[in-house]
């Protein structure tokens, strides 16, 4: 599956400036990236979080685009349920 992602060309610089902030993930192929909060806040049924789907517009400012309210409990479940590929 690998073989058939294609990269978009993007600054080393802008990579580098994105992936040095605290609390991001960025995505691989794109100017897009999950800006998590600090902290999560306990509640009934885990800790939720409150995850950002972030972008650079046009302008090279940061967009959000979108908004998920995730548990940290489901995250990590899911990590450890994906495998890698052979």
């Amino acid at each position: 599956m690998s073989d058939n992602i294609e990269y978009f060309p993007r600054g080393e610089d802008k990579r580098d400036r994105l992936n040095l902030r605290k609390y991001r993930v960025p995505c691989q192929v794109s100017e897009r990236w999950l800006q998590f909060p600090e902290t999560a806040h306990p509640l009934q049924g885990g800790d939720f979080m409150m995850i950002d789907v972030m972008t650079l517009g046009s302008d090279e400012k940061e967009r959000k685009l979108c908004e998920l309210v995730l548990t940290k409990q489901d995250l990590l479940k899911m990590i450890a349920q994906v495998e890698t590929a052979k």
